[in-house]
């Protein structure tokens, strides 16, 4: 285990003091997360373990690739920091040993080897680097997977998971994001996952909501919003999920800083689109940097398209912000962390 995953998981879980938080784990370097949620406490105790784990679209091992490399390939910067089922095992593990301060103080008696490991996969998209067949095919069976429509009607033909959950779309028209219609099934309650629909395929968002109680009573629905390569801001869905009820926090903005480019536009809208994103929906209480990888690109298809990525920063898009403001007010600079490749971070 990497000292700084270390230092994370310990200096946060140890401490008695705080309450226990929701930690991402970044298994590739890419958008492959591990996604650790406090469970309530009745189901703390009825499992033994503190969180519940999710993995989050996994692509631990080679290339994501069409018929052939020679025809379309993507490869990872650099080999996954965690590249097999077992090393995730082994990190949920280290998790819930960390967590044990909070457990035992609840008289929460513990059991083995974290009772079960991981409990879900999402899949939120349907292209080869979301839905990455050869590393799926290496996790267990029995794990449930929630996947969008388009990412159930790839895997449900391998014949390889048992059980199969769908993630809905958020309707323009929709005036709760709870409604038991939207929420995937083989999902806890108190855990979804919806489909904000945007301009293109490639641009959309996702919100993950975890609900809790605060206090004795309060139920407070903090929000995860990922948009793997953005999207316009004149989108419903956003707007609907911004008035929705119950009423949400804005915890955590998952989105890359770079743009790509082909043939056919902007495809990835990139530090500019994401900064945009953070003021629409009010601020988060951090943006954490996703889907950002130094991708290679290989083979005719990607060669035809014209497929090019072009690097931008979070300065160059408040530079860029403040240079087309009619309002001579500078806003305030995101919560901005980039977590290495198999290290963690802890969402206060």
């Amino acid at each position: 285990m990497s000292k700084s995953r270390q230092d994370v998981y310990r200096a946060y879980l140890e401490n008695l003091d705080r309450p226990i938080r929701p930690i991402l784990t970044l298994l590739n370097g890419d958008a492959s997360w591990l996604m650790s949620f406090p469970k309530p406490q009745a189901e703390k105790v009825s499992s033994g373990k503190a969180f519940y784990h999710v993995v989050f679209e996994p692509w631990l091992i080679g290339d994501a690739s069409i018929l052939r490399p020679w025809f379309f390939n993507i490869a990872l910067s650099a080999n996954a920091a965690i590249n097999e089922v077992q090393g995730i095992n082994n990190i949920i593990q280290e998790i819930e040993e960390a967590a044990s301060h909070h457990t035992s103080a609840a008289g929460i008696p513990q059991k083995g080897d974290s009772n079960g490991g991981i409990d879900a996969i999402i899949l939120r998209f349907h292209y080869l680097d979301h839905v990455h067949e050869p590393t799926l095919r290496t996790f267990d069976r029995h794990i449930p997977v929630i996947a969008t429509p388009e990412a159930a009607a790839i895997v449900r033909p391998w014949k390889h998971f048992d059980t199969v959950g769908i993630i809905h779309d958020l309707d323009s028209s929709a005036k709760s994001w709870r409604s038991p219609g939207l929420h995937p099934q083989h999902l806890l309650t108190w855990l979804t996952i919806i489909r904000l629909p945007g301009h293109a395929t490639l641009n959309f968002c996702n919100a993950i909501i975890w609900s809790h109680l605060e206090g004795a009573s309060d139920e407070i629905h903090e929000t995860i919003l990922i948009s793997p390569h953005g999207t316009r801001l004149d989108q419903g869905p956003l707007d609907v999920f911004l008035s929705a009820q119950p009423k949400v926090e804005m915890t955590a903005l998952l989105h890359g800083l770079k743009e790509s480019h082909g043939v056919a536009g902007q495809t990835k809208l990139g530090a500019k689109g994401g900064l945009a994103l953070y003021r629409k929906m009010g601020g988060f209480k951090s943006w954490i940097l996703s889907h950002d990888n130094d991708f290679q690109y290989s083979g005719i298809l990607l060669w035809v398209t014209r497929t090019t990525d072009l690097p931008r920063s979070l300065e160059w898009a408040l530079e860029e912000e403040r240079r087309q403001s009619d309002v001579n007010v500078d806003l305030k600079a995101p919560n901005f962390l980039q977590v290495n490749n198999g290290s963690a971070v802890i969402l206060t």
